[in-house]
């Protein structure tokens, strides 16, 4: 059943709303701690290297053993191998608005060993400042994301190909579809002029198309523990899209960017060996 929301004329309408209502929660969240605080992680670790974590079925524990003492970002679920190796992250990032909803208990209550906790505003909640009233102040900053998931006037299908990376994170970050691109920003915001990707395997069993149809497929796994979610779903377009403009920026901007997934299917990256990354 179409939800009322979803009908073409119903988002026109409620466009002008829609757009003030964000703008409001946008400058109250610039006037915030937590945009501030974002100021100062500008380039702190300029000229150092880092690792983005991604939560695929190729991730291994005596891979992620090898990067304590690394600058690394992990996100959503990854508190669930931690019973299975001594590296926790750096820093931890949350953005899907649902798997925030559905595991905030959890990630409360792993939040001592998540390094700095990033999560996004929910711009659908007016309340949603509250929660960090749950962290201690020097554990958690929310993050704003610019969004691009306004629906096309008259087409059911999101917009595949705004994704860009932002200049100044304090003021918003750029919204492609995966938390993996905003950990993307804050490593090239932070000055990292390396970044490898592991565990990003790019492969899932529910992915929305071009078209906003769903695909399934059920002898895919998603992630590193064999599970499947209900929030689990690949907006394909959006997610590529977002990689091939962290890849060009990069390219620009004299950073490093490189694929270390055991397998997979990025390929938007140039493919490097990780274990050739430790040998001294």
């Amino acid at each position: 059943m179409k939800r009322i929301q979803d009908i073409p004329q119903i988002r026109v309408l409620s466009r002008p709303y829609e757009d003030n209502r964000r703008r409001k929660i946008h400058e109250r969240y610039l006037r915030s701690p937590d945009s501030w605080y974002l100021k100062t992680l500008k380039g702190i670790h300029e000229g150092k290297r880092c690792f983005v974590i991604g939560n695929g079925p190729s991730l291994r524990a005596e891979d992620l053993n090898r990067l304590v003492g690394e600058y690394t970002f992990a996100a959503n679920r990854i508190y669930e191998i931690f019973d299975q190796t001594q590296w926790r992250p750096t820093y931890y990032f949350s953005v899907d608005i649902p798997i925030v909803a559905e595991r905030y208990a959890e990630i409360k209550r792993n939040a001592p060993e998540l390094g700095h906790i990033f999560l996004r505003v929910d711009t659908s909640n007016r309340h949603d400042e509250k929660k960090s009233l749950d962290f201690p102040i020097e554990k958690l900053t929310r993050i704003f994301l610019e969004n691009e998931g306004y629906f096309k006037p008259y087409e059911n299908v999101w917009n595949q190909w705004s994704s860009y990376v932002s200049q100044d994170i304090s003021d918003h970050f750029s919204n492609g579809s995966t938390v993996t691109f905003a950990a993307i920003q804050m490593a090239i915001y932070m000055g990292f002029s390396e970044i490898y990707l592991l565990g990003v395997d790019f492969n899932y069993s529910v992915v929305l198309d071009a078209d906003g149809v769903l695909h399934t497929d059920e002898t895919v796994q998603d992630y590193f523990d064999g599970k499947r979610y209900d929030t689990t779903c690949c907006n394909y377009n959006s997610m590529l899209h977002a990689y091939q403009t962290a890849r060009e920026y990069c390219d620009n901007h004299n950073i490093r960017i490189m694929n270390v997934t055991r397998g997979g299917k990025l390929e938007v990256f140039e493919r490097a060996n990780f274990d050739k990354l430790f040998i001294e």
